[in-house]
C-alpha cells in the first residue's frame, strides 16, 4: 500500500474526488467555532494518562506531588517494557510541564538530567514488539518533532501529521508468515515479595513470554493475466494461528473487562506509534448537536431512544432500516453508492423520514437505492461526534506511515478496540455491508478500491475543493490516498480486526490476580484463629486442581449441572456437545439422564436436572462461559483446550449460555 501519493496517481482517484464535489455541494461552511483548538501545554499528555488507567498519577501531580522512579516502576510493573516506557514519556513530560507552571524556583533533578529515551533511533524489527496490535492515543508535543504537514480541513477535516514515508510500498508475493515473539519483556526487578505460590497459577510477570501469531499469505495466484483484473484484492490475507486459549472476538469479553482491555490497547499504541515517530491530533469541536430527530443527533442518544423501543439494540435503527433497504434492493445494481441520487428527491425523503420513521408509518417501498445511499452517506457525515470519534480521526491514517504490512493491521485492530462500543458496533455493520457490495462486483461494478474512494471523504471528513478538483497537489493526494488504503483494509480485514490479543487477556488476568491478593492481604487479621474447615475446603481445591475436574451449571437447560473430568484433548464445544439433545436420552419419568461415551475416555457425573418433563437442550447459539476467577468473564471459542484454561484459571466458574452475537 502507498504511504504517500505517487505522481501521476491522481488519475486513479476519480470517484474520490467525484465523492468530494457531492459532498461540496451538500454541506455549508464552517464556523469559527468549529475548527480544531490546540490543547493547552500538558493536557494532552493528563488526558492520555486518564485515559490509560492513570488518573491518580493526574491527581498526585495536580495536588502538588511528585512521582518518585521507584513509585512509577511499581505502578508499571505488570507492563511489557516498551507499554512501560509510553507511560514513563508521558508522566515526565507532564512532571515537568507541571513544575513549570507552578513557577518553580528550585529547579528539579530530572530537569538538568532528563530520562533518557531508550527507544531504538531504528524502526524495530517484528520480533522486539509486542504481539497485541498497537495504538498510539495523542500527540506527545514535547517529545516529538512538529511537522510543516499540517491539515485543517474547511469542511471539519483532520489533521495529517507524521513521518513522511516513500511514495510507495509493494507487499511481497508468494506465501509469507509472520510471528510476533517478545522474551524477557517483563524483566524489569521485581520490587515485591511473593506471599504465597500455588502449585499451578498463572505464570509470573517476570517470566512471561507472549506470543501472537498470525499468518501472512497471499490469497490469489500469482499468475500472469492479459488484462489486469480492475475488482481483484491486491491484499495479502491474514488469519489468527490456533490459540490453545482460543480466540477472543471483542463481544465475547464482559463490559467491566472492556475497559482494563482498552487502556492496554490505548499504550500499546502509543508504543508503537512512538517507535516510528509518528503523531496525531485529536481536534476539539463545538458542533451543537440535535436534540431530536434522525440526522445530526449523537449516536448516543439515538441507541437510547431505541433501546427503550426495541430492547437489545445495538445500531440505530433508522441506520439498520438504510442497511437492510440497501441490502435487498441495491447489491446487484450498477454503480450503487457511486451515482449519487436525486437531490430534490434526498430533501424530501429526509423530511419525510424525520416525520414518519418512529411512527412506523414510512414505506421503503417506494424509496430509490441511489436515493437510500445518499442517506446513508448524509447520515455518517452528520454525526455530532465522527463514526471513527474525534480522538481517533487522524490516527486512523497514520497507520499508513508504519511500514510493515501486519504492524499496520495489528494498529487497526488497536484503533478499533479503543473506540467506543456504540461506534464499534455500527462501523462493523457498515463494513459487512461494504463488503457485500464487493462481494458482488461482478454485476455492480463496484470492487473495493471503488468503495473505499467513495467511502473515505464520507468516513474521515476530507476536504471537498470548491470548482474543479485539486487533484495535482501532493498533500491532497496523500491524503486521499491514505484515507482511501485504509478504509480499504478495513473492509478487507474485517474478520480479523474484530479479535483481542492474547497478550492483552494474559496481562488482566496478572491484575485480576494482584488485586485478589492485595483484597486478602487486606482482610487478614494475624489474631484471627485458623478455621479448619477452611483448611479443608483449600485441600479439596486443590484436589480438584490435581484432577481436573469441573462442575459446568447450564441454569437455562434441563441438564442444569454437571461434573466432568478434563482430558488434554478436551474443548469448550466438547462440553456443550454433552448438553445437546443428541448427546444422550433424558428418561422424563424417572428423572434420570445417560450421557453417551465420547471415546475420549473422560467422563461425567452428578447431573442435576431442571424441569425433566419439559426438557431444553443446549442449540447451535449455546456457548460455554469462563465466569470469575482472574477474568470477569468470556465466552469461549468452541476450540479453546479447556485442560489449559482450566490450570490458568482454576478458580473460575463454567456456564452454559447463549450467545447469539457470536
Amino acid at each position: 500500500m502507498a504511504t504517500a501519493a505517487p505522481q501521476g496517481q491522481g488519475e486513479h482517484l476519480d470517484d474520490y474526488w467525484r465523492e468530494a464535489n457531492e459532498i461540496e455541494k451538500d454541506q455549508g461552511e464552517l464556523d469559527d467555532d468549529d475548527l480544531p483548538k490546540t490543547p493547552d501545554e500538558g493536557e494532552a499528555e493528563a488526558q492520555w494518562l486518564t485515559n490509560a488507567g492513570y488518573g491518580f498519577i493526574v491527581n498526585k501531580f495536580s495536588d502538588g506531588r511528585d512521582l518518585s522512579d521507584d513509585e512509577l516502576e511499581v505502578v508499571t510493573q505488570s507492563l511489557t517494557r516498551h507499554q512501560a516506557e509510553a507511560v514513563k514519556k508521558r508522566v515526565n513530560t507532564l512532571s515537568t510541564t507541571m513544575r513549570k507552571k507552578k513557577g518553580a524556583n528550585k529547579m528539579h533533578v530530572k530537569d538538568i538530567f532528563p530520562t533518557p529515551d531508550n527507544s531504538s533511533p531504528e524502526p524495530p524489527s517484528p520480533s522486539s514488539i509486542i504481539d497485541a496490535p498497537v495504538f498510539t492515543s495523542g500527540a506527545d508535543n514535547s517529545a516529538t518533532k512538529q511537522r510543516p504537514s499540517s491539515f485543517l480541513s474547511r469542511k471539519g477535516g483532520y489533521k495529517l501529521e507524521g513521518a513522511i514515508m516513500e511514495p510507495s510500498r509493494s507487499v511481497e508475493q508468494g506465501v509469507e508468515a509472520l510471528s510476533f515473539k517478545e522474551r524477557g519483556t517483563f524483566n524489569r526487578p521485581n520490587t515485591r515479595k511473593s506471599s504465597s505460590r500455588s502449585s499451578i497459577s498463572l505464570p509470573s510477570i517476570s517470566d512471561a513470554e507472549i506470543t501472537v501469531d498470525f499468518h501472512l499469505e497471499e490469497k490469489d495466484n500469482q499468475q500472469r493475466q492479459p488484462k489486469p483484473d480492475p475488482h481483484k484484492v491486491d491484499l495479502p490475507a491474514f488469519e489468527a494461528k490456533n490459540d490453545p486459549l482460543g480466540v477472543t472476538l471483542i463481544g465475547d469479553l464482559a463490559e467491566v473487562d472492556m475497559p482494563k482491555i482498552q487502556s492496554l490497547a490505548l499504550i500499546e499504541l502509543t508504543a508503537l506509534f512512538d517507535l516510528y515517530d509518528i503523531t496525531y491530533s485529536r481536534p476539539k469541536r463545538k458542533k451543537k448537536p440535535r436534540e431530536h430527530g434522525l440526522f445530526g443527533v449523537p449516536l448516543q442518544l439515538l441507541l437510547e431512544w431505541d433501546i427503550k423501543r426495541v430492547p437489545g439494540t445495538k445500531v440505530p435503527l433508522f441506520f439498520h432500516a438504510l442497511i437492510v433497504h440497501l441490502e435487498k434492493e441495491a447489491l446487484t445494481m450498477e454503480g450503487i453508492l457511486r451515482v449519487p441520487g436525486s437531490v430534490t428527491r434526498v430533501r424530501q425523503l429526509r423530511q419525510e423520514l424525520e416525520e414518519k420513521f418512529y411512527q412506523g408509518s414510512f414505506n421503503w417501498s417506494d424509496v430509490m437505492p441511489n436515493d437510500c445511499a445518499a442517506l446513508l452517506k448524509q447520515f455518517l457525515r452528520e454525526l455530532p461526534t465522527p463514526l471513527l470519534t474525534y480522538d481517533y480521526l487522524d490516527a486512523f491514517p497514520q497507520v499508513e506511515h508504519i511500514p510493515k504490512t501486519l504492524e499496520q493491521l495489528k494498529a487497526l485492530n488497536l484503533l478499533i478496540l479503543l473506540l467506543p462500543t456504540e461506534h464499534r458496533d455500527m462501523l462493523m455493520v457498515l463494513l459487512q455491508f461494504l463488503k457485500k457490495i464487493v462481494s458482488h462486483s461482478n454485476t455492480n461494478k463496484m470492487g473495493l478500491n471503488n468503495i473505499c474512494m467513495i467511502m473515505a471523504p464520507n468516513l474521515f471528513l476530507a476536504p471537498a475543493p470548491k470548482g474543479k478538483p485539486k487533484t495535482g497537489g501532493q498533500h491532497e493526494l496523500t491524503i486521499a490516498a491514505n484515507t482511501s488504503s485504509v478504509v480499504k483494509m478495513l473492509i478487507h480485514y474485517q474478520d480479523v480486526l474484530w479479535m483481542i490479543p492474547s497478550s492483552f487477556l494474559t496481562q488482566i488476568r496478572h491484575q485480576y490476580k494482584t488485586e485478589t491478593s492485595r483484597k486478602s492481604r487486606d482482610r487478614m487479621r494475624p489474631w484471627k484463629k485458623k478455621d479448619k474447615s477452611e483448611a479443608y475446603k483449600k485441600n479439596a481445591a486443590e484436589l480438584d486442581v490435581q484432577n481436573g475436574v469441573i462442575r459446568v451449571q447450564a441454569p437455562d437447560l434441563t441438564k442444569s449441572s454437571c461434573l466432568i473430568q478434563l482430558d488434554e484433548q478436551m474443548t469448550a464445544g466438547d462440553i456443550v456437545d454433552k448438553f445437546r439433545r443428541d448427546h444422550g436420552t433424558a428418561h422424563m419419568g424417572g428423572h434420570s439422564f445417560h450421557a453417551k461415551p465420547d471415546g475420549k475416555g473422560s467422563s461425567s457425573q452428578s447431573h442435576t436436572f431442571n424441569n425433566p418433563h419439559n426438557a431444553q437442550f443446549a442449540d447451535d447459539k449455546a456457548y460455554l462461559f469462563e465466569v470469575g476467577g482472574n477474568i470477569g468473564e468470556r465466552c469461549l471459542d468452541p476450540q479453546t483446550n479447556m485442560l489449559q484454561l482450566y490450570h490458568i484459571n482454576p478458580t473460575a466458574d463454567w456456564v452454559i449460555r447463549i450467545n447469539v452475537d457470536r
